[in-house]
């Protein structure tokens, strides 16, 4: 497990610092305005995407794992009832989009129409990205968490050189390289297992039947982990919406990095666990990423105010308070994440379900309320409240189910001693390098 979290982390340091990078670009390329059209546009496609997804790719992870022989038949009917879904989502996308941001304008409705058009791509990715996790392949994995930043990284970088770069140039050609990580992803997971067209019904069944227990909690998650951007959206402007865009980006890094390193493995790995031994794994890995999550969360927070201005441009400078309020979240969110993992496991997609509704309604009625009088900055303390609600619901639940809640917010220093210590060693390695400078 150590070696895969620093394998997964390594890559999701990366992934990060290229996101980073394509941030920068954007905010200073398109300004304010320029950037919160670019999130108006792509966050109500990946909305779509996730919310016709109907929890069917867990499901892949989850009934894979479980019958290992029956692999096979529910690869091949999720790519018949995936393209399904993804043609009737993009359908209903092209007519909703309309209705939901008419307070946007044309240009900005159009765009996140034509965005839309990558949602059966992005379905039938969830999908093959799952089945690849349940092969173990989690090389192929973090591979694609690489290849898909870099591609949107190489998009900016030529538009910028042939002076092309514009919200919609960006779009157009975001949808050739989400074609291409999809037939990436196709060859890679058929060259290791290959689809069944056999007992589609009752493969069907089930996935649905799986699928449906952790969409409940999947969907009202993404609804959360959304409800800002989409508040601000449909309320404000894309020039306030820009500035959040930029503060989320920079405050949300951090539990990024560990979330999409714990995402590539943790489920399936407890999966494969005995109860006593996957509880106290679970205690460990909460404990460590909280109190380290903590720390760092802080000392970005102390320096976010110089930051923003000087890697965006001053304009962004409102934007600091955003984003202190947002880094508060981070220990919350990374130890959510690992909690709902255990509860995954045990099957419990119900609790999950019922910590996301409760943090949603509290958060999402704060965030409206405030949002009249403080704009941006009331949005970002209902995730604040959100993230906080979920997490104490969560750590009940999992202290119900055996786990010890002062073992979850025990500080373990062992892995940071560990570090410490693997760092001395290569620069004391690197100390006694012998010179290669000449006489």
């Amino acid at each position: 497990m150590k070696k895969l979290f620093l394998s997964s982390l390594g890559v999701n340091i990366l992934v990060i610092a290229i996101n980073l990078i394509t941030g920068i670009l954007s905010a200073r390329y398109l300004g304010p305005e320029g950037r919160g059209e670019l999130a108006t546009a792509t966050r109500w496609s990946g909305l779509f995407t996730i919310l016709f997804t109907i929890g069917l790719p867990g499901a892949v992870i989850y009934l894979g794992k479980q019958f290992p022989e029956k692999q096979r038949e529910y690869f091949g009917t999720y790519l018949l009832i995936g393209t399904f879904i993804g043609v009737v989502g993009v359908v209903a996308g092209e007519f909703l989009v309309p209705v939901l941001l008419s307070g946007q304008s044309d240009k900005v409705i159009a765009l996140a129409q034509i965005s839309m058009i990558t949602l059966p791509l992005g379905l039938l990715s969830d999908g093959l990205i799952g089945t690849l996790q349940t092969q173990n392949l989690f090389g192929k994995v973090l591979t694609l968490r690489i290849l898909n930043p870099v591609g949107t990284l190489t998009i900016i970088c030529g538009l910028l050189l042939s002076h092309d770069y514009s919200v919609r140039n960006f779009i157009i050609c975001s949808l050739f390289w989400s074609l291409a990580m999809f037939i990436i992803s196709l060859g890679w997971v058929l060259k290791v297992i290959r689809p069944r067209i056999a007992n589609v019904f009752r493969a069907a069944r089930e996935l649905f039947t799986k699928g449906i227990q952790i969409y409940a909690s999947f969907i009202v998650s993404t609804f959360g982990s959304n409800l800002d951007q989409l508040i601000i959206s449909l309320f404000l402007t894309t020039y306030t919406l820009g500035l959040y865009t930029v503060s989320v980006s920079v405050a949300t890094m951090l539990p990024s990095v560990l979330v999409g390193a714990l995402g590539t493995y943790l489920f399936p790995k407890l999966m494969d666990m005995q109860q006593e031994q996957r509880q106290r794994q679970v205690e460990r890995i909460h404990g460590t990423l909280f109190y380290g999550t903590f720390s760092l969360a802080i000392c970005v927070a102390l320096v976010l105010p110089f930051l923003l201005p000087f890697v965006y441009g001053s304009e962004y400078a409102e934007a600091s308070l955003m984003g202190q309020i947002l880094l508060i979240c981070a220990p919350l969110n990374v130890g959510y994440v690992v909690m709902i993992n255990y509860l995954s496991t045990e099957g419990k997609f119900n609790y999950v379900t019922y910590a996301e509704i409760t943090g949603l309604v509290t958060g999402g009625t704060t965030a409206f309320l405030l949002l009249q009088w403080l704009g941006g900055v009331g949005a970002a303390l209902g995730v604040m409240i959100i993230a906080l609600v979920k997490w104490a619901v969560v750590l009940y639940r999992c202290a119900s189910l055996g786990i010890g809640w002062h073992r979850l917010l025990r500080f373990y220093p062992g892995p940071f001693v560990s570090a410490l210590r693997l760092v001395q060693n290569k620069l004391q390695r690197g100390r006694k390098q012998p010179s290669v400078i000449g006489d």
